[in-house]
């Protein structure tokens, strides 16, 4: 044979095999996503990794359990591209008196927000902190290689670990790193109990050691900071309402929604964010009574909001609830199942009720009021259809000096958490290599 013909044959090898490998992880799962962002690895090495190829974030009880089998919870392999950390959102006792074992407590009380300068005063449920990020990750003992369980204790709604799953991709975790388990620690129970799982699994009160880490959501920045996109702030959401009212921006079959996840709001009679669907974060899950929901089925979520008037041609899902814990349901739906984009708006009601023109004590100034018109419109920011006088809520403590000096919503100074986290962020990283995060907004990699 020729050494011509050699090399024609070579290159035909080599692109079979190439075109084989694409396949075999396009068949699997998420595609390539597992292997998105990681340019420390070899692509037989990026082969082997499982736990970032599951069909969506969303898992059940029998996915976790093999990972359990295989070794890959809490492994003390340092060299492991595989681990998995099993974290319960829910209360102390709840916790302490039973969780699956492994599991580490993130404190739903305490952990999953706080207050934090924002627009021209205080608001009382806002995200965590770089400084506050960093301790959790590294007292779970999360690395780069980590992929992250949510669950929540027995009878507790699955809304705290979807919290919990923004709050992460919100500090740059890959969508492929982060799971919910659908049902929490009821439907493990659950499992355990029909497919006559041993004592192993059950659940238990025993507190795993676990060897704390040295990684940082520091670790994750390479450049962009468009996971901080999944978030909104009040002037974000005041410029938003703005546009539509003034017909700049469309919320037709391929513009914006704006979706209102509290429940109970009556869309002709209620109080809400101008131009929003209302909407109820029950609605994504089925429960059964005393225990955690589990989320519908993709197909089923599609369908549902497809009635809402949300599809996948949406340029962009905006979502709000009363205080951004309720509204982290359809952000994971839309986010970690459907990977539509979708972005929170994390002072929710509480706050947009807060900066109402009715309020006496901590009164923000007129261009901040959410119930003024539209400049150029007569339109309101805010949809009473009650007709009663609107009564403004108490969730922020008004900063003098900020309410005098950001005349404008649009005033850059005014979004003081993107400024702080930015910061951190960006801050400084290891030399090691980390996994990308993703874009924000719901383009991110991966599930």
């Amino acid at each position: 044979m020729s050494e011509k013909m050699m090399k024609k044959g070579r290159v035909a090898l080599t692109a079979l095999l190439a075109a084989f490998a694409v396949a075999a992880l396009t068949l699997w799962g998420c595609g390539d996503s597992g292997t998105k962002g990681y340019t420390d690895v070899t692509a037989q090495q990026a082969a082997s990794i499982t736990t970032t190829k599951t069909a969506n974030a969303a898992i059940d009880p029998a996915t976790l359990k093999q990972w359990m089998d295989e070794g890959k919870v809490n492994s003390s392999n340092a060299a492991s591209l595989d681990r998995v950390v099993i974290v319960t959102v829910a209360p102390l006792a709840n916790y302490a008196a039973l969780h699956i074992p492994g599991a580490q407590l993130l404190n739903s009380a305490s952990e999953l927000s706080i207050t934090r300068m924002e627009g021209v005063g205080t608001n009382t449920s806002e995200v965590l902190t770089g400084q506050l990020m960093d301790a959790l990750v590294q007292r779970f003992g999360i690395t780069k290689n980590t992929t992250v369980v949510f669950t929540v204790s027995k009878g507790q709604s699955l809304m705290n670990a979807t919290r919990a799953y923004y709050t992460f991709r919100y500090w740059g975790f890959p969508r492929e790193r982060l799971k919910v388990l659908n049902g929490g620690d009821d439907a493990w129970n659950d499992a355990a109990t029909a497919n006559s799982w041993s004592s192993d699994y059950a659940l238990t009160a025993t507190v795993p050691t676990i060897t704390a880490s040295t990684f940082s959501v520091r670790n994750f920045y390479t450049g962009s900071t468009s996971n901080f996109n999944v978030r909104y702030s009040i002037g974000d959401m005041l410029a938003l309402v703005d546009k539509i009212n003034s017909g700049t921006l469309k919320t037709d079959a391929s513009g914006v929604s704006i979706i209102d996840a509290r429940g109970g709001v009556s869309a002709t009679t209620g109080v809400y964010i101008q131009n929003s669907i209302e909407d109820n974060y029950a609605s994504y899950w089925t429960a059964a009574t005393g225990k955690t929901g589990v989320l519908n089925s993709p197909s089923a979520q599609i369908a549902y909001l497809t009635a809402e008037g949300v599809t996948a041609a949406k340029k962009m899902n905006y979502v709000y609830c009363a205080s951004g814990f309720r509204a982290s349901v359809p952000f994971f739906v839309l986010d970690g199942m459907l990977t539509w984009p979708v972005t929170l708006y994390d002072g929710s009601w509480q706050q947009w009720q807060s900066y109402l023109s009715t309020a006496t004590a901590n009164k923000v100034a007129a261009v901040w009021q959410t119930d003024a018109l539209t400049s150029g419109t007569t339109i309101s920011r805010t949809f009473n259809g009650s007709g009663a006088a609107l009564v403004a809520g108490t969730s922020i403590t008004l900063d003098a000096a900020s309410n005098a000096m950001y005349t404008s919503i649009s005033d850059s100074r005014a979004n003081q958490q993107l400024i702080e986290d930015k910061a951190y962020f960006t801050s400084g990283t290891s030399s090691s290599t980390t996994p990308s995060s993703g874009s924000g907004g719901g383009t991110g990699s991966g599930c």
